[in-house]
């Protein structure tokens, strides 16, 4: 779903300072599903036991013991638990900044007070679509990935649900505390041991998209494949490249693709129908037209002007 740009704010790590919504601790069977449905903060579920299987922007995700899952607002989503499995998990909703009553939600009403067993999707709450959206500039979390430090992590969570629970005066302090601790693990987990982030934020996620896209080229794409590859919802990977590059990833998939084709048609003894296919675009006359509207030229009047040029 396109936000306005001034519903986006980004902010470091030095200015982190998470809000916890909904602390839960799980334990189902095969018989647990959560039906199509987006959700208006973050969440973190670790799977403690069991497995569980996401759909996450119209892609499978495999998740098992130790494996953290990161969902981020306004993203599609959905999960079953195979046939004759358990799952057995603890899950975290919070904001990364505390954004006012005006901005808060019940939980009771948007999250918990649904079947899950029963609806075929959750209804969008359309109050909450233009809740802005705060994310973090110096690492971007995958969907899916995996914890080394299992124990810690459980301890860490642990400690959050019985706060959370207990409700005590001050609990919210203690929460924010062990959310930070728990995102420093995680960032620690996703970080070589020089200091470098191996989810690569702007550039170099930029970098390994426009690398998967020369590789990939050939085969019929669209954006949530390129997106995909980055661990990025559509939308939010639009907007990163757009701002590195000036130009939307379909462009630059098209530029790729008009390159390879450039160089078949001065180098190749392929037909304009077999250079098509092979850039990936199996219609030859819409290959012609973007072709032309690209280069100026038709495919064959280019192949000319280029080979008499080299006579």
């Amino acid at each position: 779903m396109e936000r306005n740009a001034t519903s986006v704010r980004t902010i470091s790590l030095l200015e982190l300072a998470p809000y916890v919504r909904l602390v839960q601790h799980i334990q189902s069977n095969d018989s647990y599903r959560l039906p199509p449905r987006i959700i208006y903060d973050y969440e973190l579920k670790f799977v403690v036991a069991g497995s569980c299987e996401y759909t996450i922007d119209q892609k499978l995700y495999k998740a098992g013991p130790g494996d953290m899952i990161f969902l981020s607002p306004m993203v599609r989503h959905s999960c079953i638990v195979p046939k004759d499995n358990r799952f057995h998990y603890y899950a975290v909703h919070f904001d990364l900044l505390y954004m006012g009553e005006a901005f808060d939600f019940s939980v009771e009403d948007v999250y918990l007070n649904w079947n899950y067993l029963q609806e075929a999707f959750i209804p969008v709450e359309p109050e909450l679509t233009d809740r802005p959206i705060v994310r973090l500039s110096d690492i971007e979390l995958p969907y899916v990935f995996s914890i080394s430090d299992r124990h810690g992590c459980e301890s860490l969570l642990r400690s959050m649900y019985a706060a959370f629970a207990e409700r005590e005066f001050g609990a919210e302090l203690l929460l924010r505390g062990e959310l930070l601790n728990l995102l420093a693990l995680i960032v620690r987990e996703l970080t070589a041991t020089g200091g470098k982030s191996l989810y690569h934020p702007r550039s170099e996620r930029v970098g390994q998209a426009i690398r998967w896209m020369e590789t990939h080229y050939r085969s019929p794409i669209q954006l949530h494949d390129i997106a995909s590859s980055v661990h990025l919802s559509p939308s939010r990977f639009r907007e990163l490249f757009k701002e590195e590059t000036g130009k939307s990833p379909i462009e630059m998939l098209v530029a790729i693709r008009m390159k390879r084709a450039k160089d078949l048609l001065l180098h190749s003894s392929l037909s304009v129908g077999q250079i098509a296919e092979e850039v990936g675009y199996p219609d030859i006359h819409y290959f012609s037209r973007l072709f032309k509207r690209v280069e100026g030229l038709s495919p064959l009047h280019y192949a000319q002007s280029l080979r008499s040029k080299f006579r």
